[in-house]
């Protein structure tokens, strides 16, 4: 009985001990890097130009695990695939660069699956194409003619994911809408990442 109680005190211990040296690294390191990645839809009158494409990115994000708010800086790069426009080879599509400052919020104070919500705000380089083309031979040499049209703007952003926590590192997969304040109507995509944070 003495022996079997000796053996339990040993397992407690060493738990509670493995638990602090943990925590303590947790705490120590609160700053870490990542990467994302996934497709990028665009919505409202960005899709009437520019179909469905990929973006890729990096973080770094300030979280401690004691306290369920975190802050990231991010900067992503959208491709959005050209789509046609009037049947004759003419396609029209769109890039955008965006820097945002975000900040983060664990729903349930969960140890390996983390819900969280996510929104801030950001500055965004969108780029807007037009080709037209081939054109109408003009003295017996087709022309096309590609336009160009790029805003730099404000923005805010907001959405929802959940992170796994894998041994040393994060795995995570979320979603968020996009609202950037263009001239005119404003441009608007639907990004859904798969990222790492280490």
């Amino acid at each position: 009985m003495v022996r079997t109680w000796s053996s339990v005190a040993v397992v407690v211990g060493l738990a509670l001990v493995s638990g602090t040296v943990v925590a303590r690294a947790q705490i120590s390191s609160p700053i870490g890097v990542g990467i994302v990645g996934g497709t990028t839809s665009p919505t409202g009158s960005l899709s009437d130009i520019a179909k469905t494409g990929w973006h890729a990115g990096a973080f770094i994000e300030l979280k401690l695990p004691v306290i369920p708010v975190g802050f990231r800086l991010e900067g992503a790069w959208h491709q959005l695939h050209d789509k046609p426009f009037d049947g004759g080879g003419g396609t029209t599509g769109a890039r955008i660069a965006a820097v945002t400052l975000n900040a983060t919020y664990d729903i349930l104070p969960v140890p390996i699956i983390k819900p969280y919500l996510i929104g801030g705000v950001g500055e965004y380089s969108a780029r807007l194409t037009t080709f037209r083309g081939p054109l109408p031979p003009s003295q017996g040499v087709a022309e096309s003619l590609f336009e160009t049209t790029t805003q730099t703007k404000f923005g805010v952003n907001g959405g929802a994911g959940v992170r796994v926590q894998l041994g040393g590192f994060a795995a995570f997969v979320e979603a968020r809408w996009h609202d950037i304040l263009t001239n005119g109507k404003n441009v608007q995509m639907v990004p859904v990442s798969v990222g790492l944070r280490f």
